[in-house]
């Protein structure tokens, strides 16, 4: 079924069907989105969330995004509970937990957490965007957020994409994260077997059309989109 992106449910990969304002079409034409390009309608309550470090209880640093950070609640030292989220850099608790469903257990296991854990808030991280090359042809961009969601082997260790070496073989053998994260790595042809090449790390260079705060959308090459509620409403797409 055909509907606008105001309209469209956060998290499912969306195909461009129509776009009805000429000088938009023109706008997106230019950065690659048309007609028949797949995309993701974030949440808005995720679209101001900031990726976070964080360290594990064996010492070891994790990247988490800005929505796994929020179904973490965990409990200060002084007995107040708060979700990681909202914790400053340098603080730590227990993790007492977690609002997401079994995926998301699954993820933080992956990454060496679990109820009761001490989880330690290192400092928030800027937008960043990750240029890998998949299975030696092709050239992605992935945000921070999607990059931690790749879990693999490199250098002979286990760990997660945001974690690997520049021009280094890593290969993938878990994606981590709900449906939303995994449809969209698949949709860039990357799952367990894939092989990544990390060339570079650049900030984020999100585009707007309208204000930041209403609505984003990420294309499959990494592209973060802003649209404001006229421009959404003019951006017809169907899921895929």
């Amino acid at each position: 079924m055909m509907v606008n992106l105001e309209e469209a449910d956060p998290g499912n990969v969306l195909r461009v069907v129509r776009v009805e304002s000429s000088h938009l079409a023109h706008d997106l034409y230019r950065i690659g989105l048309e007609p028949g390009s797949k995309l993701i309608k974030f949440p808005k309550d995720e679209i101001k969330r900031r990726s976070v470090r964080v360290a594990c209880p064996d010492g070891n640093h994790r990247v988490l995004g800005g929505g796994m950070s929020a179904k973490i609640v965990v409990e200060r030292p002084d007995g107040s509970k708060t979700p990681l989220s909202q914790m400053k850099p340098k603080e730590q608790g227990k993790i007492i937990a977690l609002t997401g469903g079994p995926g998301f257990r699954d993820t933080l296991k992956t990454l060496g957490f679990s109820i009761g854990d001490t989880i330690r808030l290192m400092r928030l991280l800027p937008p960043m965007e990750y240029i890998a090359v998949v299975d030696k042809h092709k050239h992605v961009h992935l945000q921070e957020g999607i990059a931690s969601k790749i879990w693999g082997v490199s250098e002979g260790a286990e760990r997660q994409f945001t974690s690997a070496g520049k021009r280094k073989d890593f290969e993938v053998t878990k994606l981590l994260g709900g449906a939303r994260a995994r449809g969209y790595l698949e949709n860039l042809h990357i799952g367990p077997g894939t092989n990544l090449v990390l060339i570079d790390i650049e900030p984020s260079k999100p585009i707007a059309f309208g204000p930041q705060d209403h609505l984003a959308i990420e294309t499959m090459d990494g592209l973060r989109i802003h649209l404001g509620p006229n421009e959404a409403r003019a951006v017809f797409v169907e899921k895929v």
